[in-house]
């Protein structure tokens, strides 16, 4: 499985509608930037690291992504009426029917193992798990040289 970082910042710049690549770019930043300080994160280094969330800050701060992208409700539950409404929403999924309807059923396939969690420091990791192996078992890319030119952007 890739990691989890990647995959948090990859489903928000596919689902997070947009102009351009650009907007994407500065939209990922913002939300990354709002996750780090809402979290109590002062560093992606952990998470870049250890190819995943370990710390409870890591840990809330890919659950708060989730919830930049709906895929968590404001009470921190994987919403996958919520999240694929998100992904309908998408300019740039639109341009991307195969990706977009593999995100669909990878999104209903996740809801069962959602289901006992509790806030979005333990759902979002147990849906970013669930999202990345669905769409790798799918075949389906995630934006990985998309997410090293935003931190690239951020380091900058």
């Amino acid at each position: 499985m890739r990691t989890i970082l990647p995959l948090a910042v990859s489903a928000m710049l596919l689902v997070a509608p947009s102009k351009t690549h650009e907007q994407d770019f500065t939209k990922g930043i913002s939300d990354v930037k709002v996750c780090m300080a809402s979290e109590n994160l002062g560093s992606l280094d952990g998470l870049r690291a250890n190819k995943e969330a370990r710390t409870a800050e890591e840990k809330c701060f890919i659950g708060c992504l989730m919830k930049f992208v709906e895929v968590l409700n404001s009470d921190g539950q994987y919403d996958v009426a919520l999240f694929k409404d998100h992904i309908n929403r998408s300019p740039d999924l639109a341009k991307m029917q195969q990706k977009k309807a593999a995100l669909l059923e990878v999104a209903d396939s996740c809801a069962g193992k959602a289901s006992a969690c509790s806030g979005h420091c333990e759902c979002g990791v147990i849906v970013a798990n669930c999202l990345a192996e669905g769409m790798e078992a799918k075949g389906e890319e995630t934006i990985y040289d998309l997410l090293e030119k935003i931190f690239a952007k951020m380091d900058a």
